[in-house]
This record gives structure tokens, C-alpha cells and sequence, in this order.
């Protein structure tokens, strides 16, 4: 066939795409008419055009030809060596050319034909072909990619030469598998299949097949995959300087995979999912954590955004209920908005597979680590046992004498005689831990939700559960229209302390403040002061919002929190973690009006929508975002058609819930938050605002940690120094009288109101009973109050100079 006749194609397609001002991608490029007329082709024509499309590359900067090449060389195309050698050699010229790193996609595009091809040619002919593969190979900075056109066409015996070591990650998998007790064909095997992963990360069927027919190969393919993610674990990142010249600039690049090591990576991810293991699991999650953190300061990016979800779609495949405890700490423990999707993805994948919704499917897979109904596990030790013991909160490690007896901790004679079984038990007890905090992290969600239960799938699921057990002995539920904590599955205790027998067949739900009358709530509440009852997340304390009269008059929406000033970044991270999705504002988007936070709250499809707006005169320090933001309006819509609903429309439970989060996330990122934001001298234009914020009027929170001081302050050592009067707690020193805001945690002292600026600190309040543990400002007020109240005998320099007036 002509080569002016591939010319011709090419170039029409070429200017067709140009035409298109080639913000087009692969679907639409395949679409067009010119690059139809090259994929309809007789073989011969479109083998032409394959390399007219390669050369033109190499001589021109075309990069979106690049699809045009790899569409004209797929369906089994036949490549003479010739051919072949032609598009090598374009690759070579491309490396030498105006755009070198684009050489390595040039090859990209066409590695799979050549290897498939080149399998067909005389050997001869790929002899005469090694100098230009090794110029090939030596000019583009993709090692696995050089290996894979080195080995196709040359041939070679060492497969890790696929592993480049010009990273940490490299040297240390190439140790890693060095130091396998697997035969060395079987390594090679294993590493010619990470490698052969195809570049989406995907795995195709045939890859799949090969995983299994490898796994059955070896002999320890768990030990394996375990080790080189172990290796991948412990892999340092890389530093690179390059010197731009004398007159020019020095620039330090970091980086922790490099010359396909990242594929490399990818492939030991994807073949750990096929070995269904629980014991890879911590390493999956750990290698999603270390993969999506980011690195190289402000303008740094995810050591590798694809391994982080890669690690946790294995995590789902391996799909045992280890594999949700473990989805659900790496939620807990990311705030990438991608990761985040990609992990609950997996779950809602998890759980269609199974027939089941996502709560359902959450509430199954909880681990049990063989407990016994009761939350205890004893394992006999060389002297007496040591037990495992879980309540509402938190597990335990106690050690049982001889004679049955619990004690708080291990004899020194015990924990010698017996150290390994008890490394192997704290190993275990980590694994309860992270089953705790995932099912506190998971109730809390199911209080917004209004989900009710049989009451025999509650027994079992909840009830029965021996950590869900405990928890749910510690809540209040609605069982029909008894209200009880749980004692077992026929009573419980009402508000009023005494025991009510609970109906065997009722409908059951979490009870939620926000359905209780004022009076209820403060039974409740009162009932679990008294008995120093610890709840595992804030129920009976739970803050309620209410529709306001100003709230009524605006109709459709609310400015209840308007016009604070909060820090972006933080706040972002934390609606994340409640189920919201923020858009982030930056100084290369000033033209959206807004900055909103959406939150779908499930089963009503209602969206909340929180709006904000950046500081614009507080300038990015190093990197996009502006890192101060005021809040505005919060709306609330249908979600399937964006209809703005009223706010005496919207479910109590969903308004109340929505507004909770909104206060939360302001309360914990807003600058009048930061008791020394005035003393470093940071936007002096927002002092009144810190001023007003720090001593005003208090929020629900606040009137919740009000009732709460009330009732403990009667009982602490320092009782009679200390009086709760309107929103401030005061105290009586020794020197001076203190009033500390309920709000904020914020110090005016006497005579004059001067403002105190006391940091946070532990204090002998850390081991007082607080009926929740998610209150920070709480726990800071009851330190400072005991601090205060010894006025006399604090050293602290900073403190000591505010309280002399220096």
C-alpha cells in the first residue's frame, strides 16, 4: 500500500482533531469520520498509517495521536519486523527530539502489539533489532516499560529486572523476593504478572486466570504477598534535586515510585485481593493510608492516589467481615475525598453482592474475636489467664489470679514466663479496639437515620453481639412505646431508675432526644449522671435544633451560623468525616459564588446544603487555597430534582442532625476558637468577631455542657470555689477570681475582665466521669478550673506573668 495514501489519512485526522482544538479524548477521537477511514482499512493501510501516525509524532508534537496509534493496532494486527522496527525507531527519535518524556507514552500506545508480535519474528531479525531496543530502553525513564520492549523483542532470563531500583520501593522488593523461599521460576512467574497488570490498574479476565493459576502455584503466596507489602510499607521516599544552571533556579522534586515501580506496586495489591486472606488486610489498609498521604509540602501530591484505592478495592474483594472492620478504620482514617468514595464504593459493592444495603451489610460483618456473650475472652496463661474485656467505650487487657480474682494489671513473673502469648493477645486486642471504634463511629450515623428493627434481628444483631452488646446496653431505645437501656432481651430500666419489662415482639429504634419532651430528656439525662453511666456516643446529651421564628420567617432558608470565620482546610476534613461533600475554594476559582458542603441524608432524600464564601484578603500561604472562609445560608433540598424545600418541611430528625453538624464543624475550626489567635497577632480585623465568639452567647453545645458542669461541679474537690452563673463557670483562687466561658473554654479574670490566655493541659479532670467523651471544650474547662482554683501554685511562666500583670 502507499505511504502517501497513509500520509493522507493521517494528516486528515491529525487536522480533524486540531480542529477540535484537541480537548477531545479517546471515545470522541474514535467517533471521528478521518479516524474511521484508518481503523476500516485493509490490514496493509492501516499498518502504514500505524507508523506514518508514530513518525509524525516524533517529528511533531501531536500527543493526542498517540490513541490513533494504539486504535490502529489493535484486532490482532499482523507486524512484520519491519513494521516493528519502524515504530521502535520513532520512539528513539521522539526521546532525541522537543518532547522527550513523551516517548514513553509513544511506547506505551504500541508495547502490546510488539510483544505479541514480536514472538512471530526470525530471531535473526530481533538480534539485529538489540541496539536500537537498548537505545530505546536506556532514553525513556519508564523502567518496567523498558523491560517489557526489552524482553518482548531481545528476550532475558531475570525478571526483576522488571523492578527498577531507582527508587526505595525497588531496592527493597528486589530484597523481598530475593529472600523468598519460592522456587525461582515461580518468582519470575510473579513478577512478570505484576508487571503485565494493565496500565488502568484494572484487571483483565486473562490476568485474573493467571493470578489463580499463580496462587495455586506457589507455596506460600500469602507469605509472599505479605512480605512484599511489607517491603512497600517500610519504603522510604525519594528526594531529587536538579540544578537548573547558575543563573537559573534549583528545584527538589520528591517522589516514591519511579520507573514503573508504581505498576509493580499495583500488582502486588491486586494479587493479595485474589488470596482472600484476613491477615493481609492491616497491610492493605496501612499501604491505602501511607499511598494517598501526600508529600513534597504544600504543592506535593499522594505518594500514589491509584495504590491507595487499589488497596482498598483488594481490601472489599477479599470480602470477609476483618475486610469491613478494616474499610471502616481507613475511612475513619483518611480525609481524601477520592479514597473516600472509592472505600464506600467497595462497601455498597459488598453489599449488593450479598443482597443486603449498606447498613445491613455493616451491622452482619461486625467481628466477634471469638468473645463470649458477655464481652470477655480468657486465654490461659502459665499462671492464671488473661482476659479480654469490652464495655460500651473501649476493651481491656486484665489478668485473672489463680484463685479467680480480676486485676488491673499483669505480674512482672507472668509477663516474662508468658511474653509471646501475650504480644499475640495485644496484637488481638488492637483488633477489638478497631471493632469498637468502628461500631461507635457506625451507631452514631444510625441515630440520623430513624431505622427501625424486628425485635428478634435486634436481639441478634445488637443485643447478642458480644461488642455490639455491650454498646447497646449503654443506649436508650424505643422499644414500641417502652422507652429502656437494655438489660437483657425481657427488661431494661426506664428514666425514672426503676426496671420495666420489655415487649418480645415490638418494633425497635434508637431513641433520639429530638422525638422527647424537655422534661424526658432531662430524666434521661439525669439517670446517667447518677449512676456515672458512659454512653459510647452522645444520645441522651445529644444537641437539638429547633426551628426558630426567625428560622420560620425566612422560610427556605436559615442563617443560623452565617458570618463566622473558620479555617477551610480543617473544616473540609471534618465534614468529610460526617458524610459531607465541600466544595473547596481557591484562588484559581474565583468565580464561583460559593463554596457549599452537601450532605444527602438517607432514607428521606433530603440534601443540606451549607453555603460559604472565601477571605479573599487573607492570602494562600504556599498553596491554592484560601485558608479562611465565612459561613453563610444553610438550605435544604430534594435531592432527585433540587427542589427547594421549607424548613418546617424538613424532618425534625434531618433538620436537627444537619445543624448539628454545621455547629460542630464551627465549633472545632472557628479562629474565635483559638484562645491565642489574638496574642500572634493573626487578623486583627477579626477581633471582634474572636471577641464576641469567645464571650458570647452560647450555642446548643454550650447549653449542653452547661447542664452537664451543673451537675458534676457539686461533686469535685474544688466544689466550694466554684458557682456556674449565666454562660461562665467561676472560680475563687487564691489570688484572683476567674470567669471561664461555657462556650469556648475562654479565661476573663478579676478585677478588671482581663482576658487570661491559658492553653490546653492535662489537669487531675482527666480522670474525672464525663457521661460523653467527644467533648474537648469540656474536659478543657474542668482542667482550667482546677488549675485556677490553685492559683497560687502555678509556675508556669507565661501564666504567671499574665496573673502578676507583666
Amino acid at each position: 500500500m502507499s505511504t502517501t495514501e497513509a500520509a493522507g489519512l493521517v494528516a486528515a485526522a491529525t487536522e480533524q482533531i486540531e480542529a477540535e482544538r484537541g480537548w477531545i479524548g479517546q471515545p470522541e477521537i474514535r467517533r471521528l469520520p478521518e479516524v474511521q477511514a484508518i481503523l476500516a482499512a485493509p490490514d496493509p493501510l492501516r499498518r502504514a498509517c500505524a507508523v506514518e501516525a508514530a513518525q509524525l509524532m516524533a517529528r511533531e508534537f501531536h500527543p493526542q495521536l498517540q490513541f490513533v496509534l494504539a486504535m490502529a493496532l489493535r484486532k490482532k494486527l499482523d507486524l512484520p519486523a519491519a513494521d516493528g522496527a519502524a515504530l521502535i525507531a520513532a520512539v528513539r527519535d521522539t526521546a532525541a527530539g522537543e518532547h522527550p518524556r513523551f516517548a514513553g507514552r509513544l511506547l506505551l500506545a504500541m508495547i502490546g502489539r510488539l510483544e505479541a508480535a514480536a514472538a512471530t519474528w526470525d530471531p535473526d531479525d530481533r538480534e539485529a533489532l538489540g541496539p536500537l531496543v537498548e537505545d530505546v530502553a536506556s532514553a525513556i525513564d519508564d523502567h518496567a516499560l523498558a523491560t517489557r520492549l526489552r524482553r518482548a523483542v531481545v528476550g532475558g532470563d531475570d525478571a526483576l529486572e522488571a523492578i527498577a531500583t531507582i527508587d526505595d520501593s525497588g531496592r527493597r522488593l528486589r530484597a523481598a523476593l530475593a529472600a523468598s523461599d519460592e522456587e525461582p521460576a515461580a518468582i519470575d512467574a510473579f513478577v512478570a504478572l505484576a508487571a503485565a497488570l494493565p496500565a488502568s490498574g484494572k484487571p483483565s479476565a486473562r490476568w485474573v486466570a493467571e493470578a489463580d493459576a499463580l496462587r495455586d502455584r506457589l507455596a506460600g503466596p500469602v507469605d509472599l504477598a505479605a512480605a512484599l507489602m511489607g517491603a512497600l510499607l517500610e519504603a522510604d521516599d525519594t528526594e531529587v534535586t536538579y540544578d537548573r544552571g547558575a543563573d537559573e533556579y534549583t528545584m527538589t522534586h520528591f517522589f516514591h515510585y519511579q520507573g514503573g515501580n508504581e505498576g509493580i506496586a499495583l500488582g502486588i495489591v491486586r494479587f493479595a485481593a485474589r488470596l482472600g486472606d484476613d491477615g493481609l488486610l492491616e497491610r492493605l489498609r496501612r499501604l491505602a493510608l501511607k499511598s494517598v498521604t501526600v508529600i513534597g509540602g504544600e504543592h506535593g501530591s499522594p505518594r500514589s492516589l491509584k495504590l491507595a484505592n487499589a488497596s482498598a478495592l483488594a481490601i472489599a474483594e477479599i470480602g470477609t467481615p476483618g475486610a469491613i472492620t478494616e474499610l471502616l478504620a481507613l475511612e475513619r482514617g483518611t480525609r481524601h475525598g477520592t479514597l473516600l468514595k472509592e472505600i464506600r464504593k467497595a462497601v455498597d459493592a459488598l453489599a449488593a453482592a450479598q443482597g443486603l444495603g449498606r447498613d445491613e451489610l455493616l451491622e452482619r460483618a461486625v467481628e466477634r474475636h471469638g468473645l463470649g456473650p458477655d464481652g470477655t475472652r480468657d486465654v490461659a496463661l502459665s499462671t492464671g489467664a488473661a482476659r479480654i474485656v469490652v464495655d460500651a467505650r473501649r476493651a481491656a487487657l486484665r489478668y485473672v489470679d489463680a484463685d479467680g480474682r480480676e486485676r488491673a494489671s499483669l505480674p512482672a513473673a507472668v509477663k516474662a514466663a508468658d511474653a509471646d502469648a501475650l504480644a499475640a493477645l495485644r496484637a488481638e486486642l488492637k483488633d477489638v479496639r478497631k471493632t469498637i471504634a468502628g461500631e461507635r463511629h457506625r451507631v452514631d450515623g444510625l441515630l440520623a437515620l430513624g431505622r427501625a428493627w424486628r425485635a428478634a434481628d435486634w436481639r441478634e444483631l445488637y443485643l447478642d453481639h458480644p461488642i455490639t452488646g455491650r454498646l447497646a446496653r449503654a443506649l436508650v431505645w424505643r422499644f414500641g412505646d417502652t422507652v429502656a437501656i437494655p438489660l437483657d432481651a425481657a427488661r431494661g430500666i426506664g428514666a425514672d431508675g426503676a426496671e420495666v419489662a420489655l415487649p418480645a415482639d415490638a418494633e425497635v429504634r434508637l431513641w433520639h432526644p429530638i422525638e422527647a419532651t424537655e422534661e424526658e430528656v432531662r430524666a434521661w439525662r439525669l439517670l446517667l449522671l447518677d449512676r456515672e453511666l458512659v454512653q459510647p456516643v452522645k444520645q441522651a446529651f445529644r444537641e437539638c435544633y429547633v426551628l426558630t421564628p426567625a428560622e420560620a420567617e425566612t422560610r427556605l432558608y436559615s442563617t443560623r451560623f452565617a458570618a463566622h470565620v473558620f479555617r477551610q482546610v480543617r473544616a473540609r476534613a471534618l465534614l468529610k468525616t460526617r458524610g459531607w461533600t465541600p466544595v473547596a475554594l481557591a484562588r484559581w476559582d474565583d468565580g464561583i459564588d460559593h463554596g457549599v458542603a452537601r450532605r444527602v441524608h438517607e432514607p428521606t432524600g433530603i440534601r443540606a446544603q451549607f453555603f460559604y464564601d472565601p477571605v479573599t484578603e487573607w492570602e494562600p500561604d504556599g498553596g491554592d487555597l484560601y485558608p479562611l472562609c465565612t459561613s453563610d445560608q444553610v438550605r435544604f433540598v430534594q435531592d432527585a430534582d433540587g427542589e427547594a424545600l421549607a424548613l418546617a418541611d424538613v424532618p425534625p430528625l434531618v433538620f436537627t442532625e444537619a445543624m448539628r453538624d454545621i455547629d460542630l464543624v464551627i465549633g472545632v475550626t472557628s479562629v474565635g476558637a483559638d484562645p491565642e489567635w489574638l496574642d500572634r497577632g493573626e487578623g486583627r480585623q477579626f477581633e471582634r468577631y474572636w471577641h464576641d465568639y469567645g464571650f458570647g452567647d452560647l450555642g446548643a453545645p454550650a447549653g449542653v455542657r452547661r447542664d452537664v458542669l451543673a451537675a458534676l461541679v457539686p461533686r469535685l474537690a474544688i466544689a466550694d470555689r466554684c458557682t456556674i452563673e449565666d454562660r461562665w463557670l467561676t472560680v475563687r483562687g487564691d489570688e484572683r477570681t476567674y470567669r471561664v466561658h461555657l462556650g469556648s473554654g475562654n479565661i476573663l479574670m478579676s478585677p478588671d475582665d482581663r482576658y487570661l490566655c491559658v492553653v490546653a493541659r492535662d489537669a487531675p479532670a482527666a480522670r474525672l466521669f464525663l457521661p460523653f467523651d467527644d467533648d474537648p471544650v469540656l474536659s478543657l474547662i474542668l482542667s482550667k478550673a482546677f488549675l485556677l482554683a490553685s492559683d497560687a501554685a502555678i509556675t508556669d511562666p507565661s501564666i504567671r506573668a499574665q496573673l502578676d500583670g507583666r
